[in-house]
C-alpha cells in the first residue's frame, strides 16, 4: 500500500488529518484493507459497547472489493494521549452504538466502528464536504431567512430521528442529544443540514453514565433544566435548537456574559427578544414558532423536534420565506476549508468515492503539512466568506 505517511486504522488508510477537538480527531480515509482485517462491530461489542454491532458488521460486509468505487469517510479516533483511557473508549463506542440506530438523511450515519491493531477504539462516518453552521453564520455574515429556517427545519428532522431512535427489540432508546448548537450541524455544499456528534447524548442503553447533578453542553446552548442540572427528555434539546435557530435568523448570539454564571444567569433568567424586532422581514408566525420553541417551561413549548420542525417550514411559507439549497451550496462552497476543496465536485449522498486524482491530492496536502484547525466541534475552521449581508434591527 502506498501510504500517505498517516498510516492505518483498522482496514482503513488515513490520508489527511481533518480536525482535531477536546476529545477525538477526524481524517479523512479510505477502506484499504479487506474487511477482515482490524477488528470492528463485534469486536466493539465485545469490549463493552452496546448498539449496533450487527449495523457496523453489515456496513463492513458491504464494502466491495473494488475500493476505488467506495466513498472517502471521516475516521474519528481518540487523540493519543487518552487512546488507551477505557472510559474515553466506552465514550466512543456508546457514541458508535446510538448513532448506527438512527436513519435519517438530516443525520450523520456511522458506517462502521471497532479496535485497531493497537487495540484503540475508531468510528467511520460519511464524510460531509461543507462547514459547520457556526461558521456559516460568523458575524457579519447572515443567512437568508428562508435558507436559515430551511437548515434548522432539517436539523430538527435529524434531531427527531435521533429521539425517535430504537434497539434491535422495538424498545425507545430515549436518546437525548444534550449538545445541539451551531457546532453539531454540518451544511454540505448541496445545501443540505445534518445534525452530528452523540458523544454527549444521553441513552438507556449507554454504557457511561453522566453522575447525577453534572452539566453537559455548551453553556450558552443549554436548556433551563440543563443549567439546573435536572432530569432531561427530548424537550431540552427543543429548547437548544431553537437558541440556534433565533441567532441563525438574527445574525447574533442570544445567551452571552463573562462568565459561566452570567451565561447561565442569561439562560434562565434573560427575556429573550422577538424575532421580529430583530430582523427585517421575520413576522408574527416564524416569531411565534422559534419563541415556543424557546419557552423556558418545557410543557409549554414544542412536545417534538418534528413538531417544531413542521411549524417552522409552515411559517416559512406563510411570510414568503423561499429557501434556495443551491444557493446555501453555493455559500458553502465558497468558505470550504482548504482540505475539503480536491472532493466538492465529486460530493453526492454518501460521500465522495475514491479516486486516484483525490487521493494524490489529499497526500499532496498532508505532505505540504495541511492540516486542519480544530474546534470544539472536530470541524475545520474555513476561509472567511468573500460577500455577505449584515442583519437589520427594527428599532
Amino acid at each position: 500500500m502506498d501510504s500517505s505517511g498517516l498510516g492505518a486504522v483498522g482496514p482503513y488508510e488515513l490520508l489527511l488529518q481533518l480536525a482535531t477537538g477536546g476529545m477525538a480527531e477526524v481524517f479523512i480515509a479510505r477502506r484499504a484493507r479487506p474487511s477482515g482485517a482490524g477488528a470492528t462491530g463485534a469486536a466493539a461489542e465485545a469490549a463493552g459497547t452496546a448498539g449496533a454491532g450487527t449495523v457496523a458488521a453489515e456496513a463492513a460486509g458491504a464494502a466491495g472489493a473494488d475500493p476505488g468505487r467506495e466513498p472517502l469517510v471521516a475516521l474519528k479516533r481518540i487523540r493519543a494521549d487518552l487512546r488507551y483511557e477505557s472510559g474515553y473508549a466506552a465514550m466512543l463506542f456508546d457514541e458508535a452504538g446510538i448513532a448506527s440506530r438512527v436513519v435519517s438523511p438530516s443525520f450523520v450515519p456511522i458506517l462502521d466502528y471497532g479496535l485497531d491493531d493497537a487495540g484503540a477504539p475508531y468510528i467511520v462516518m460519511e464524510l460531509v464536504v461543507g462547514v459547520t453552521l457556526k461558521h456559516l453564520t460568523r458575524p457579519p455574515e447572515v443567512l437568508d431567512v428562508g435558507d436559515a429556517l430551511d437548515l434548522i427545519a432539517q436539523s430538527a428532522d435529524g434531531l427527531h430521528a435521533a429521539h425517535e431512535a430504537r434497539d434491535s427489540s422495538g424498545e425507545l432508546l430515549q436518546v437525548i442529544h444534550r449538545d445541539i448548537s451551531p457546532s453539531n450541524i454540518l451544511v454540505g455544499v448541496d445545501g443540505r443540514a445534518s445534525i452530528c456528534d452523540l458523544g454527549l447524548a444521553y441513552a438507556l442503553r449507554r454504557t457511561t453514565r453522566t453522575k447525577t447533578g453534572t452539566v453537559k453542553g455548551k453553556l450558552s446552548y443549554l436548556s433551563p433544566e440543563q443549567a439546573h442540572g435536572r432530569p432531561l427528555d427530548r424537550r431540552s434539546d427543543v429548547f437548544s435548537l431553537g437558541v440556534v435557530t433565533w441567532e441563525a435568523v438574527a445574525g447574533r448570539r442570544l445567551f452571552i456574559g463573562s462568565s459561566m454564571l452570567s451565561i447561565l444567569h442569561a439562560v434562565l433568567e434573560r427575556e429573550v427578544p422577538p424575532l421580529s424586532r430583530e430582523r427585517e422581514g421575520v413576522g408574527e408566525a416564524v416569531t411565534a414558532a422559534v419563541a415556543r420553541a424557546l419557552e423556558r417551561d418545557r410543557d409549554a413549548r414544542w412536545p417534538t423536534a418534528a413538531d417544531f420542525a413542521q411549524e417552522l417550514r409552515a411559517a416559512a411559507e406563510r411570510e414568503g420565506h423561499a429557501p434556495s439549497r443551491g444557493r446555501v451550496g453555493a455559500r458553502v462552497d465558497a468558505t470550504l476549508p482548504e482540505p475539503l476543496k480536491p472532493l466538492a465536485s465529486s460530493y453526492a449522498p454518501g460521500g465522495p468515492l475514491v479516486t486516484p486524482e483525490i487521493v494524490a491530492a489529499l497526500r499532496s496536502m498532508h505532505a505540504a503539512g495541511v492540516v486542519g484547525e480544530g474546534d470544539s466541534s472536530g470541524m475545520l475552521a474555513p476561509r472567511r466568506p468573500t460577500s455577505g449581508h449584515r442583519p437589520v434591527r427594527k428599532m
